[in-house]
């Protein structure tokens, strides 16, 4: 749905999905190719098109799904996370664990931490592992994201890159929730939203 992207990160023998945007078994297949576990499930925000097949993949793995409770209340508003967009009436149930700004959790022997991001929805959130920042729909290569749905904000949004994506080091890849990768010193160089 929308070209979103899901990734999958894998450490030892643990695997985090984060926005579970396509079908579970071609998750399952390729965290099993791996020998892997799917201990995490993480929302960069509550989106239809990001959250799509959370509670299925929960349902087949039993991993526990994260999320920021700025979108609490989208899960199960056809309106704000925009499945009416879509012509559908389709709610989520609301995450198991809530992640706070700055929170740093495991994935194997893997240290990430949690940017909280508000602007392309208010618990819109991006996750820092190693030199990579999955940014969901704040920031994409030479764009952003809109904040004309449900609680988008631009100057939030704005105020989110600039304070605390733009302060990562200019090598940090960000990988988007829709198109390619970028680096942060590129999108601090090139992007004209920002």
């Amino acid at each position: 749905m929308l070209s979103s992207n899901c990734y999958i990160l894998i450490s030892k023998d643990e695997a985090t999905v984060i926005d579970p945007c396509i079908e579970p078994d071609l998750i399952v297949n390729r965290v099993d190719e791996y020998s892997a576990k799917i201990e995490k499930i993480i929302y960069t925000h509550a989106h239809i098109d990001h959250v799509y097949y959370g509670d299925d993949l929960k349902k087949i793995t039993g991993a526990k799904t994260y999320g920021h409770i700025g979108d609490k209340d989208l899960y199960g508003n056809v309106y704000k996370n925009g499945a009416v967009l879509f012509g559908m009436n389709k709610k989520f149930d609301v995450y198991d664990i809530e992640l706070s700004d700055n929170q740093v959790f495991k994935i194997g022997d893997k240290q990430a931490v949690v940017i909280h991001t508000p602007g392309h929805t208010m618990g819109s959130i991006c996750i820092h592992v190693n030199n990579s920042l999955f940014t969901g729909d704040t920031l994409f290569y030479e764009s952003v994201g809109r904040t004309d749905l449900g609680t988008g904000n631009t100057d939030m949004l704005i105020d989110s890159i600039k304070n605390r994506i733009y302060t990562l080091p200019e090598e940090t890849v960000i990988l988007p929730g829709h198109g390619v990768k970028s680096r942060v010193g590129h999108e601090r160089a090139n992007n004209p939203f920002v």
